[in-house]
C-alpha cells in the first residue's frame, strides 16, 4: 500500500458554465504545432472591451497626502449650495481619501458618454450604463439622506436616481495623513481588518441608464450628481460610471494569458457561468445552469451581480496576485460561500440589478441555496469526506469522457496523460481498461519520442511521466521500451544557448529567444527523467543540463529570490510557479540539492496567490507546482492549500465536477472542464499517495493477477 503524505493541521483560511470545447478526434502529430505554438505564446489582452471605471477622478484621488478636514475642490467638479464645502475624510484603507459633503450641499461632475465598443456577435446596440457611489457613514453625528441622480446636460429631468439615509458614523482611521493601503491586499491581519470594517460600513448607491437610454446618449454630456439633505457631513467615496451589455456573451471574453481578461467566472456552487472585467465593481452572468441553485432562486441571464451577502463588490483586479487574491469577484463570491457555510448559513444573497426597460427598478435581492451543509475543514485536502466527494466527482468526469481512441478532450499533448495520471493516482483496478486504451492510443500516436512533432518536448515530458508511472504500477515493457529510448535520446538534442551552456527549447529544432531557451519543458523533462531513473534506466539528461538549470536559477546565496526563472535573462516571481515546482520535484526524486529544493519552495509558500498565473498554461501548471510543494514541502503546501479552499467550494458543482474559471494564464485548447478535473484530481492523489510524485512509493497494483 502506497505511503500517503501527511501534513500537520493548518491554521483557518480567512473566511473568504461553460461549453466544454473539445478537440477533434485524430493523431496528434498534425496539430501538435499548432497546439503547442498557442502554449508558449504568451500574449497579453488588450483589457477589457466594455471599459472600466469611465469617470476620471471619481476615486478623488489627489492630492497625494491627505488630511482630516482639509478643503478640497476635485478637478472637474462643481460644488453646490450655500455653504457647501467638500473636506478630505481619511478613512481606513482603501478609502483613505474618501471626502466629506456637507448637508444641503450638492457635488456635479460633467462627463461624455463614450460611444459603444464594436464587438463581433455582440449587440452594438446593447450597452446600458451604471453609475454608483460608496457611501461610508456620517463624518461625526448626523442624520442625512443621500441622492444619487443622472441627468442630461442639456436637460432637467433625471435618467435615474437612487436614494439613501444614512446615520452610521464612518471611522477616522489613520493619523490624520493617508495610508498607503498596500496591506488591503495582501492577505494578512489586517487585510481582513479592513474587509470587516468594508462589509460593517460601506453601502453603496447604484442608478442605472438603460441600454435605450444609453445609446441615445453616445457622445452626448450627462451629470451626475450628489447631493446631500439633513445634518452633519456624509463620506464618499469612488463616484464611477461603468459599462455593460443587456446581452453578455462568450466573444467578450479576453485572450487567454491576458492579464487583465475579461475573464469567465464560473459558480459551480450556485450554478451559473459570468464575465468578470477588470477594474470594475460588478459582473455580468451569461449562463445560468438549468435546475441550478441561480435558476431556482431566479436570477437570469444578463443580471448585473453589485453584492455578495450585502457587501458591495470591491474594483476587481484581473492581474495575478495578491489584489486578485483577497478582493476578485471570484475570491469575493467563493469567501462568501465559506463564511456561510462557516456560520452554519443554507443561502448567500445576491443583490443584482436587471434590465427594467425605460425605467431603472433599483437593486433586487435573491436568496441562492447552497449545494452543501458544511464546508471543508482546516486540514484541507486532508481528513476531510467533503473532499472524498469532491475527489469522486471530478475520477467521475474523466471516466465519463474518454473518447473511443482513448484519448481526453482537449489538448492532445497535455489533457489524455493528466487524465491518466489521475486515474493511476486512484490505484483502483476498476480504471485498469481505460488506461489500457490510453497507453494503446499514445503508443500509436507517439511510437518513439523522436516521432513527436511540433513543442516536441513538452508532450514527451508528459508522454514520459505518464508511461513511466504506468510502468512502475504495471511492469508493462512496451512502456519501458519508449522510456528508454527517449531518454537515451534526449541529451542528443540539445543545442548550446546563449551563455555557453547546452539546452532544451520547445524542439530539438532549436533554442528560441536568441538562444536563450527556456525552463519551462526543461522542468517537465526533469521529472520525467527523475522517474525513468526509478524504472530503473540510466540517464545523462541533468548532467547534461545542469549548467544552464542552476544559471536559470535566482541563487538567494547570490542576492536571488529562490524562483526557478523563466532562463537566466528573465528570472522572474510572476510566472514562476510549476517551473519552479516541477524543478524541486524533479530534485526531490533524485535525492539532490536539499537547500535548493527548500528555497524553491520556500518562495511558493511566499507568493502562492501567482500560481495561476504560472508558464504558461494556467490551471494544469497551478495543479503541478502543487505536486511539487505537497512532496517537497508537506508543511508549506498545509499552510496554502486551506486558504484556497473558497476556489474550491465556488467551482465545485455537486455530482458534476469543477467549473471553469479563466486562471491568469490560460489556453483555450485545454478546454475548460476538460482541463480543471484531469489537473486536480491529480493533484489529490497527494491524499494516498497514489503516484511516485505525489509522494508514493512503487507497487505493482496494475500488474495482471496470477
Amino acid at each position: 500500500m502506497a505511503s500517503p503524505i501527511r501534513t500537520p493541521p493548518s491554521p483557518s483560511a480567512p473566511a473568504a458554465s461553460a461549453v466544454p470545447a473539445t478537440a477533434a478526434r485524430g493523431r496528434v502529430p498534425a496539430r501538435i504545432t499548432v497546439v503547442l505554438a498557442a502554449l508558449l505564446a504568451l500574449v497579453l489582452a488588450h483589457g477589457t472591451r466594455a471599459a472600466a471605471n469611465e469617470l476620471k477622478g471619481g476615486g478623488f484621488e489627489e492630492p497625494a497626502k491627505a488630511r482630516h478636514g482639509e478643503r478640497i475642490e476635485p478637478p472637474g467638479f462643481t460644488l453646490e449650495g450655500g455653504d457647501a464645502k467638500l473636506t478630505r475624510f481619511v478613512a481606513p484603507a482603501p478609502h483613505e481619501r474618501a471626502v466629506g459633503l456637507k448637508s444641503d450641499g450638492a457635488l456635479e461632475i460633467t462627463l461624455t458618454i463614450p460611444k459603444p465598443p464594436t464587438v463581433k456577435k455582440i449587440a452594438p446596440d446593447g450597452w446600458y450604463g451604471v453609475a454608483s457611489v460608496d457611501v461610508l457613514g456620517m463624518a461625526g453625528r448626523g442624520r442625512a439622506t443621500l441622492e444619487l441622480s443622472v441627468r442630461p446636460a442639456d436637460g432637467r429631468k433625471p435618467i435615474g436616481s437612487a436614494r439613501l439615509a444614512v446615520t452610521e458614523t464612518a471611522p477616522r482611521g489613520g493619523k490624520g495623513t493617508a495610508r498607503s493601503g498596500k496591506a488591503a491586499g495582501q492577505g494578512g491581519t489586517e487585510a481582513r481588518q479592513h474587509a470587516s470594517w468594508l462589509a460593517t460600513h460601506r453601502k453603496r448607491l447604484w442608478v442605472k441608464i438603460p441600454s435605450k437610454r444609453y445609446g441615445a446618449l453616445a457622445g452626448k454630456a450627462v451629470v451626475l450628481r450628489l447631493a446631500v439633505e439633513g445634518s452633519g457631513r456624509v463620506v464618499l467615496d469612488d463616484l464611477r460610471l461603468d459599462r455593460f451589455h443587456d446581452e453578455p456573451g462568450r466573444p467578450l471574453v479576453g485572450k487567454p494569458n491576458g492579464k487583465d481578461g475579461p475573464d469567465l467566472l464560473a459558480s459551480g456552487a450556485l450554478g451559473f457561468t459570468a464575465l468578470t472585467e477588470h477594474g470594475k465593481t460588478a459582473f455580468s452572468l451569461l449562463q445560468i445552469r438549468e435546475k441550478g441553485p441561480a435558476a431556482k432562486a431566479g436570477l437570469q441571464r444578463s443580471d448585473l451581480v453589485v453584492a455578495v451577502d450585502g457587501v458591495p463588490f470591491a474594483s476587481s483586479s484581473l492581474a495575478a496576485g495578491r489584489a486578485w487574491f483577497a478582493s476578485s469577484h471570484e475570491a469575493a463570491l467563493g469567501r462568501a460561500i465559506e463564511t456561510a457555510l462557516a456560520e452554519g448559513r443554507k443561502t448567500v444573497r445576491l443583490t443584482v440589478l436587471r434590465d427594467g426597460g425605460r425605467t431603472d427598478r433599483g437593486p433586487r435581492e435573491l436568496e441562492v441555496k447552497l449545494p452543501f451543509k458544511t464546508g471543508f475543514a482546516d486540514t484541507f485536502p486532508f481528513d476531510d469526506p467533503l473532499v472524498d466527494r469532491l475527489q469522486e466527482d471530478m475520477l467521475r468526469w474523466i471516466a465519463e469522457h474518454q473518447k473511443d481512441g482513448g484519448a481526453w478532450p482537449g489538448s492532445p499533448a497535455v489533457n489524455p496523460f493528466m487524465a491518466g495520471l489521475a486515474l493511476l493516482g486512484t490505484r483502483d483496478r476498476k480504471h485498469r481498461g481505460a488506461l489500457r486504451k490510453l497507453v494503446g492510443w499514445m503508443l500509436e500516436t507517439n511510437p518513439t519520442a523522436a516521432a513527436t512533432t511540433g513543442f516536441s518536448y513538452w508532450s514527451i515530458a508528459f508522454q514520459g511521466i505518464f508511461l513511466c508511472e504506468y510502468y512502475l504500477a504495471s511492469g508493462d515493457k512496451r512502456a519501458l521500451a519508449w522510456i528508454e529510448d527517449a531518454i537515451a535520446w534526449l541529451p542528443s538534442t540539445t543545442h548550446e544557448s546563449a551563455w555557453g551552456m547546452q539546452a532544451f527549447g520547445h524542439s530539438p529544432k532549436g533554442l528560441p529567444y536568441g538562444k536563450k531557451a527556456l525552463m519551462a519543458p526543461c522542468a517537465h523533462l526533469l521529472v520525467f527523467e527523475a522517474l525513468a531513473e526509478q524504472c530503473g534506466v540510466k540517464s545523462k539528461v541533468w548532467k547534461h543540463i545542469e549548467p544552464y538549470v542552476m544559471h536559470s536559477w535566482s541563487d538567494p546565496k547570490k542576492g536571488g529570490h529562490g524562483a526557478m526563472g523563466y532562463n537566466a535573462a528573465a528570472k522572474d516571481k510572476a510566472q514562476f510557479w510549476s517551473r519552479t515546482g516541477l524543478t524541486a520535484l524533479a530534485l526531490h526524486l533524485r535525492g539532490h540539492k536539499r537547500p535548493m529544493q527548500k528555497a524553491l519552495t520556500a518562495i511558493m509558500v511566499e507568493r502562492h496567490p501567482w500560481m495561476l498565473n504560472s508558464h504558461a498554461y494556467g490551471e494544469p501548471g497551478a495543479a503541478l507546482g502543487l505536486l511539487g510543494l505537497a512532496v517537497v514541502h508537506p508543511k508549506g503546501f498545509a499552510e496554502v492549500m486551506p486558504q484556497w479552499r473558497w476556489r474550491f467550494l465556488n467551482a465545485w458543482e455537486p455530482g458534476v465536477g469543477l467549473r471553469y474559471s479563466s486562471p491568469h494564464m490560460g489556453s483555450p485548447y485545454m478546454g475548460e472542464e476538460e482541463i480543471v478535473n484531469p489537473a486536480y484530481a491529480l493533484l489529490f492523489a497527494v491524499r494516498n499517495g497514489g503516484l511516485v510524485i505525489a509522494g508514493g512509493t512503487p507497487e505493482r497494483w496494475l500488474a495482471p493477477r496470477r
